[in-house]
């Protein structure tokens, strides 16, 4: 079975998400996507967090008319860890790690990001045609050729920075 992952903060979820999920479902033969949201991102400030079981709740909500979207809660927030365990636990999935393309900017500074790119293949969506940019990233050089795909996606102008940008000012 075909599993993909999409990890993240998804503070809030929103549509992008959505998409992304049911793209990776249609071109790449999915039979589930796993959205795991994470208590806090490493990498940024734990105060523009809504709560965790608010964000799960929300993801549930806007995948609740999907069958093949569920929403997984894990204790761990490092992305290789928790591959590993899952890779360990379910070795008759072959699971794909499923990111937004903005995600490769940071990408080399993920807790064992080296080692991530060498246990799951990468499905990356760009929500434009950014290869070049995307090359140009520190962890690219790191990622193989055959581990990584990348899907070019109708630009969705949301992103849950903006979003909470917005609700912050209304």
């Amino acid at each position: 079975m075909k599993v993909g992952l999409l990890g993240g903060s998804f503070n809030p979820p929103h549509q992008g998400h959505l998409h992304i999920s049911n793209l990776a479902i249609k071109k790449l033969g999915l039979k589930q996507v796993w959205w795991i949201p994470t208590a806090h991102n490493p990498l940024k400030d734990k105060s523009i967090y809504e709560s965790y079981e608010n964000r799960v709740k929300k993801c549930e909500d806007l995948t609740a008319l999907n069958p093949k979207i569920y929403v997984k809660k894990f204790d761990e927030i490092y992305t290789e860890i928790l591959v590993k365990k899952l890779q360990a636990r379910h070795k008759n999935i072959e699971f794909f790690w499923l990111m937004g393309a903005d995600n490769l900017e940071k990408f080399h500074l993920w807790e064992g990001f080296k080692k991530l790119v060498l246990q799951i293949p990468l499905m990356i969506f760009s929500r434009e045609k950014t290869l070049r940019k995307i090359k140009k990233t520190k962890a690219w050089k790191f990622i193989l050729p055959s581990k990584y795909k990348v899907f070019y996606t109708k630009n969705l102008d949301i992103s849950s920075t903006a979003i909470r940008n917005k609700n912050k000012d209304e």
